[in-house]
């Protein structure tokens, strides 16, 4: 291997260095509006990464644990990871030389009848004997073009797309793990308004028969009471059904067996406030936009992959070992031998498929631009729609909470009158239903409300943030 051979190596290798084809990557414009088309709250908490905490609910906390450990979805993003963390190894490791080693040993008999025969004083000459090699070979391709470094940049945005899959995996699960939670708890309340509006029509009931057998009421008064309370035990009865779905989605999230669920009812207070900043800043908090420029970013650096076959491809092997027929002689210096060199091949003719990877990259691209678009578009809608629910349901929830104000008022004059003798206990459990039938809806609305703010968190990217 003589000095201008080396020259040239150095010099085609700082070339290799410095050339890359294909368009670099440049993040899209987000577009997003100044504000949400819902009011959103300036004031508040803000999200963190596990969310969840500042509820300050240690059963929520241990359901999303159990929820995190067990979650299959998240098992699979993390194998995702794995693999996409491999494959980003391997095209690190085709930027440096491949060196392999080998021996080989065999005995060896040529034909004295064969064509290729070598002959000596009119006689066909034929060899038998032992070979023995030792040998080390070396390839390299020179990445004149970029095309290697265009792997790796686009296996390094598909390993970031895994990751950023998995963190929208998480806020998806624990959101849901929430939802379910804070429904349970609802239908907990609705639960206890529900058996208070039914024992009151029961006892209206009574007071109904008893008023009907001394002919004080009409048959038409009487069975009025007895479908109220008909539908009171109807919905009654209809109650643990809906339980037990919300139990089976709530097991079915942590990985246990809905019978094994054990969850201590709490009444549900007014869900805190939560800060839902700028349309601006989701590209900082939602795991799926930053994943969908991940996406983008790998089918640009794809561009540059497929361009790159249009230019010569040079590749720098060799190979240096032994050979002999002497195992005790394979490494001494007679036995020696080796070979380098470059080898340059350049596509001449190839029926138009270079042509079609790079317009199939090309729309790889247009496709993944468009996708964003589409999903940020999707978030901004999300948020507003969670916003307009959240801002709805208080509203009501505030309307209800008036008129069981004024109807408790009411139902305590009834009583009132009737301790005086004033009115019948007809009168009192007549007094009675508003106030009921509007603890019922509040419990619901309740329920509405956590629910919304589930739906909050999630279209807000549950606290999750991009590393600076």
């Amino acid at each position: 291997m003589n000095a201008k051979f080396l020259l040239t190596l150095t010099m085609t290798a700082a070339l290799a260095a410095c050339t890359t084809v294909g368009p670099d990557y440049q993040a899209p414009a987000a577009n997003a509006p100044s504000a949400y088309r819902a009011a959103a709250p300036t004031a508040g908490a803000e999200l963190q990464r596990d969310w969840w905490l500042m509820f300050g609910d240690a059963e929520l906390n241990t359901l999303q644990a159990q929820a995190l450990q067990a979650s299959p979805t998240l098992a699979a993003a993390a194998a995702r990871i794995a693999r996409a963390r491999a494959v980003f190894g391997a095209t690190t490791a085709d930027q440096l030389p491949r060196v392999d080693v080998g021996a080989n040993a065999g005995g060896l008999r040529t034909s004295a009848r064969a064509t290729t025969t070598p002959v000596l004083n009119g006689r066909a000459v034929s060899f038998e004997g032992e070979s023995f090699g030792l040998t080390a070979s070396l390839g390299w391709e020179l990445d004149l073009w970029g095309r290697v470094k265009r792997q790796q940049e686009a296996a390094q945005a598909q390993l970031d797309a895994s990751t950023l899959d998995a963190a929208a995996a998480r806020v998806s699960l624990t959101a849901d793990v929430a939802a379910a939670y804070w429904q349970w708890r609802a239908l907990a309340d609705e639960a206890i308004a529900l058996q208070r509006l039914r024992d009151s029509r029961a006892q209206a009931l009574r007071v109904a028969q008893t008023r009907f057998d001394a002919g004080a009421a009409t048959t038409q008064d009487l069975e009025r009471v007895r479908a109220e309370l008909a539908a009171a035990d109807a919905d009654v009865a209809d109650l643990p059904r809906r339980q037990a779905l919300v139990l089976n989605q709530l097991a079915a999230l942590t990985g246990q067996a809905a019978g094994e669920l054990r969850l201590t009812a709490a009444p549900l207070a007014t869900p805190p406030a939560i800060r839902a900043g700028l349309p601006s800043e989701l590209l900082q908090r939602r795991p799926d936009l930053a994943q969908s420029l991940a996406q983008l970013h790998a089918a640009t650096a794809q561009v540059g992959i497929a361009e790159a076959a249009f230019y010569p491809s040079i590749k720098l092997t060799g190979s240096f070992g032994y050979s002999s027929e002497d195992l005790g002689a394979l490494l001494s210096a007679p036995a020696r031998l080796y070979n380098i060199g470059p080898s340059v091949s350049l596509p001449l003719f190839d029926g138009g498929r270079n042509q079609a990877n790079l317009a199939s990259s090309k729309a790889s691209v247009d496709e993944s631009l468009a996708a964003f678009r589409g999903r940020m578009l999707q978030a901004l809608r999300e948020v507003d729609d969670a916003l307009a629910e959240l801002q709805g349901r208080t509203a009501v929830a505030e309307a209800q909470a008036r008129t069981l104000a004024s109807s408790s008022q009411a139902l305590a004059v009834a009583r009132s009158r009737y301790a005086q003798g004033a009115v019948s206990y007809l009168d009192v459990t007549e007094a009675e239903r508003t106030p009921l039938a509007t603890e019922r809806a509040l419990a619901q609305l309740r329920g509405a409300q956590w629910a919304a703010t589930a739906q909050l968190v999630k279209a807000l990217g549950g606290g999750w943030a991009v590393k600076g």
